[in-house]
């Protein structure tokens, strides 16, 4: 057993989870109930989520490609405004 394994998994208050990530209670829960945001767990009552799941999300974020709103625009001249995905 190594060391990282005795430290145990800090748990974040959904206020400590908007700071991080600067959203807000509906985009997290929204994000949640679409399978794109780390999932919270109840303890004791009460909402929690790993800090390493959140910082994990993060950093996806900060490496996924960007988007931007002239993308729609090539995928309207490739595929015509009739096959425009929403």
């Amino acid at each position: 057993m190594g060391a990282a394994e005795l430290i145990p998994e800090v748990q974040l208050r959904l206020e400590q989870v908007e700071a991080q990530t600067r959203m807000k209670r509906s985009y997290i829960y929204r994000e949640m109930a679409k399978g794109t945001f780390p999932r919270a767990q109840k303890i004791g009552g009460c909402t929690r989520w790993h800090q390493s799941d959140v910082q994990r999300w993060i950093v996806a974020m900060r490496t996924a490609p960007s988007w931007h709103a002239g993308q729609l625009d090539r995928m309207e001249s490739v595929d015509g405004p009739e096959h425009r995905r929403i």
